[in-house]
């Protein structure tokens, strides 16, 4: 078991606003979707506590970003001792995809330590009508990143919790590779 106090388990969220970054962290941590949430102006963080089979346990902090270009210079202060980041696109938004590859995905690079954990999340998944973004679309790009990929719905909560359980065994294991458990 993981003693609470011994290390920080950060998880960054980040994206362009309107990606769906606070709904994928209230949909993960209440179970709720709110269909009109504003967009962040301040970071905000919670905690959530994983239990695993064989007394593997994690509690990690989960860290929601602004989106907006005015605020960017500040995300990367929530960086700092990140082991793990989201990267979430709107999978009927092309741009936001995009600026996944062209600024973010850069600033991680810039800013965050080599061995950090890396996810992408291709968000809103249940707008199939309005989709620009191809689930192998995303999943290559991950790959290509060395990122685990997730599809997500908010909205539906599909792809969430596995996204996040994705994250926490990947901590586990690095912690016990670095430790020799």
């Amino acid at each position: 078991m993981e003693d609470q106090n011994e290390e920080l388990n950060k998880v960054v969220l980040i994206g362009e606003s309107g990606v769906g970054k606070t709904c994928i962290i209230n949909q993960f941590i209440t179970g709720e979707f709110e269909e009109d949430s504003l967009p962040t102006l301040t970071n905000q963080f919670c905690r959530k506590q994983f239990d695993f089979p064989d007394n593997k346990s994690i509690s990690i902090d989960i860290w929601d970003t602004a989106g907006q270009e005015q605020y960017r210079s500040l995300n990367r202060l929530f960086y700092k001792n990140a082991k793990a980041v989201i990267l979430v696109y709107d999978v009927s938004n092309k741009l936001s995809f995009d600026e996944i590859k062209n600024y973010w995905y850069d600033q991680i690079k810039q800013h965050c330590d080599n061995n950090i954990i890396i996810a992408l999340a291709g968000n809103k998944c249940d707008l199939y009508e309005k989709r620009q973004i191809s689930d192998e679309e995303g999943e290559k790009y991950a790959e290509s990143i060395n990122a685990i990929f997730a599809a997500t719905s908010a909205k539906n909560a599909s792809g969430i919790n596995d996204l996040f359980e994705n994250i926490a065994l990947k901590m586990i294991d690095m912690k016990e590779q670095k430790t020799g458990e």
